[in-house]
């Protein structure tokens, strides 16, 4: 191979490694075995497809000096990871795991035993904040970086007719908080608009919860493609994080791209959101969904008092994103 990549990233087609996979472009050469989302829960197919992966690896590897074999980095520490060790088990080359929250969170004891086993096994795991790196390291992992997810800025168009004054994103489980924005809307004037997008194991819970009393201000919008999310996000007026731990942080990062102040109910747990990002956010006095609701009615009545923030946000993202690439080769080549 003339020119082989520097990087062979391996992950599922999904949003999230998209932007890892483009951002990545600009620090070096990358190649891309990715995979279609489904394949992991189709028994048939699953072991199908870590067999191509192994071989597809392999061949490349194989086909380049051992001075010019690609760092191997797989876009998760799950079974994703099996064909990467499996071709360093062969060839020598170097694995890099990208550690995001779903990643570590609690799980039965044969998972675990075996997220010890991948961790161990890799010579580096990257993670996206300092929680996973804590957790990574309790299972075993002892070189370990931080790296923030990228932002890749889009074109955020122009602001359209409003069609919701709150929008909150996020999976619909019971590791977030959108029960409080749902409750939170039995305070507010039965004219604002909330969006909920996500799915999840809550949903129906939450859609009854919405429905008490007679109210139909919030609107369940399920799972939206890239498009719709930011179309939805710049006809909205203000968003809510309600995940915990900065899980929602790339829907946040989106967000702020498209204008919209932010109000972060763990915004006092989640240092990455500013110290990593700079973000500016406000956070309730506590983790009340008639706090929350002063705060959303406070922010709807001073919206111009806010426009400062949000464009210091815009700039403070701006800024990590020109940053990114290099944090990035640092946190893998150095």
């Amino acid at each position: 191979m003339d020119n082989p990549p520097k990087v062979v990233l391996l992950g599922k087609l999904s949003a999230h490694g998209e932007s890892f996979h483009r951002a990545l472009q600009s620090v070096c050469t990358v190649k891309w075995i990715a995979r279609k989302s489904e394949f992991r829960t189709n028994p048939v197919l699953f072991p199908l497809r870590i067999v191509r992966e192994f071989l597809r690896l392999l061949t490349l590897c194989q086909s380049v000096p051992e001075d010019r074999r690609p760092i191997v980095i797989v876009h998760s520490i799950g079974l994703d990871a099996i064909p990467a060790l499996a071709v360093r088990r062969v060839t020598g080359c170097r694995v890099v795991l990208y550690a995001v929250g779903p990643d570590v969170r609690r799980s039965h004891l044969s998972r675990r035993s075996f997220l010890k086993w991948v961790v161990r096994s890799a010579d580096m795991v990257l993670c996206e904040n300092s929680r996973v790196e804590r957790r990574v390291r309790n299972l075993g992992g002892t070189t370990t970086r931080v790296l923030p997810p990228p932002f890749v800025p889009f074109d955020p168009g122009t602001e359209g007719k409003r069609e919701f004054d709150v929008v909150a994103v996020g999976s619909l489980d019971d590791r977030a908080k959108q029960n409080l924005l749902v409750e939170a809307s039995a305070y507010l004037d039965p004219a604002v608009r909330i969006a909920i997008v996500g799915s999840g194991p809550e949903r129906e819970y939450l859609t009854t919860l919405s429905r008490r009393d007679g109210r139909t201000q919030v609107t369940f919008l399920g799972d939206l493609p890239p498009e719709r999310l930011q179309q939805t996000l710049r006809s909205s007026g203000l968003y809510v994080e309600c995940s915990r731990g900065g899980r929602g942080t790339s829907s946040v990062l989106e967000a702020v791209w498209c204008g919209l102040p932010i109000i972060a109910l763990d915004g006092d747990k989640d240092p990455e959101l500013t110290g990593v990002y700079g973000i500016r956010s406000i956070v309730p006095k506590d983790h009340g969904s008639a706090s929350l609701a002063v705060e959303i009615e406070g922010a709807m009545e001073n919206y111009s008092s806010l426009l400062e923030d949000v464009s210091m946000n815009r700039e403070a993202l701006e800024s990590f994103s020109r940053c990114w690439p290099g944090m990035a080769e640092t946190a893998i080549f150095s």
